[in-house]
């Protein structure tokens, strides 16, 4: 009997379902269970499976305990998704034609991610965003988002990974079987399709390894045969950009960024961009909604364009907005820096010790306009394989939208025991994913 050490009172809806009932006797089946687990944790090491923290590589845990969805959970989550990418994608377009918004304009342009240079330009096919990495979790059953990454959403290279070692190791040993996904596919259709060339030249823009995502710029580079480049290798040439590479100078038509500074490390690609000698996947400026103020309004920005919102979100508010005293509306909300990423900038006062809080507090005291507040979700928890023991643990999903499509490619990442955060910067694990 398989024992689960509890660490709050969430939901586990999810394990009444007959396919998790026969999992979870697949696994009582499997003697020396955890140390299949440390087999998974070592052959991932070993091929790089790594997010550098800024100090050094600490290695991404697989929990290899799959999660699943049924087929029409997916397609339902799927097709509000890509209503939700549609609406972005109009919002980008609408403000940065100069079009009426119903997001307050100081708002938009005091964002550090508002590019000025974007006004009045059409992209390339007037699309700004490509490639949207949306996250998710359940309260008891019912899918919320709780935001919106834009701008270099990573992530489904984890996923992908963590799918092939589980399989690799324990796949015979499961009575239920998970699709592998379609997410290498889809990425390379929509980068090939941001082209109007035929079989375009795509390259990864990487700052390189110390990148903390740089494990799936080269897995992406490797799987797919894309050029893997970093700011030096950019050549700006009349009319095109090259880059430098072992055989020479080569001509590249789409420009896949993972990276956030293009004017300190590649001056004059913008101008590149502007001029139609490149494009830029996802385009410089998306992140005016990638910014958690903007997601505070895309309820009303979707009903104003007149698209159904097909994913609830939590209630949330930009706190500068707020006139009356917020301290005692938001003692027990997630605060968020409104250009945080990766965990970083988020605060679940919940779970703060009052030293902790108070320190939040001030920070937001003083600069009230760089945060905002949302309801804090009692979302559903996991089983999984943490260490030697098996635990209830907070997971949340990443569903991988391209333009007009979703991929099976899901992340499910799961929180460190007692937390509700589940970023791999704040230690989070990372769970196959099937959908049956």
């Amino acid at each position: 009997m398989i024992k689960i050490k509890r660490t709050n009172k969430t939901s586990f809806l999810e394990y009444e379902e007959e396919h998790y009932k026969t999992l979870l006797s697949d696994l009582e089946r499997i003697p020396d269970f955890f140390k299949y687990v440390q087999l998974i944790n070592e052959l991932a090491y070993r091929e790089g499976f790594t997010f550098y923290t800024g100090n050094y590589y600490r290695s991404i845990k697989i929990d290899p305990i799959p999660r699943i969805l049924k087929k029409e959970e997916f397609w339902k989550i799927s097709e509000g998704l890509k209503s939700r990418a549609e609406a972005i994608n109009k919002f980008l377009y609408s403000y940065y034609h100069g079009d009426k918004v119903v997001v307050p304009e100081d708002l938009i342009e005091t964002s550090p991610y508002f590019r000025p240079e974007m006004m009045g330009f059409d992209p390339p096919k007037e699309i700004y965003v490509y490639i949207f990495g949306e996250d998710l979790v359940k309260v008891k059953g019912i899918p919320y988002i709780l935001e919106d990454n834009v701008r270099i959403p990573s992530g489904m290279s984890y996923a992908i990974k963590a799918h092939e070692l589980t399989e690799k190791v324990l796949g015979d040993k499961f009575s239920v079987k998970g699709n592998e996904g379609d997410g290498l596919e889809k990425l390379k259709k929509t980068l090939t399709s941001a082209s109007d060339t035929r079989d375009p030249v795509i390259a990864i823009l990487t700052d390189g390894t110390l990148n903390s995502a740089y494990f799936e710029h080269k897995f992406y580079s490797d799987k797919l045969n894309l050029l893997l480049v970093e700011p030096s290798d950019i050549n700006i040439r009349e009319g095109e950009v090259t880059v430098s590479t072992l055989e020479g100078e080569v001509h590249v038509d789409v420009i896949y960024r993972r990276i956030e500074d293009l004017d300190f490390l590649t001056p004059g690609l913008m101008n590149a961009y502007l001029r139609g000698w490149v494009n830029i996947v996802n385009a410089p400026g998306t992140g005016i909604a990638d910014d958690k103020i903007t997601f505070c309004f895309m309820p009303q920005i979707m009903e104003e364009l007149g698209i159904k919102e097909g994913v609830r979100q939590p209630f949330s508010f930009p706190i500068g907005t707020t006139k009356e005293d917020i301290e005692e509306k938001i003692k027990n909300m997630v605060i968020k820096r409104r250009e945080g990423y990766g965990g970083s900038g988020t605060f679940v006062l919940h779970d703060m010790s009052e030293e902790e809080k108070k320190k939040v507090l001030n920070e937001v005291r003083k600069s009230p306009e760089e945060f905002m507040a949302q309801e804090l979700l009692d979302f559903d928890t996991v089983i999984s394989a943490i260490g030697d023991s098996f635990y209830q643990a907070y997971a949340d999903l990443r569903f991988f939208v391209f333009v007009n499509d979703s991929s099976t490619s899901i992340l499910s990442r799961v929180a460190p025991v007692g937390s509700r955060v589940t970023n791999n910067s704040s230690g989070g694990l990372v769970k196959p994913l099937w959908i049956v």
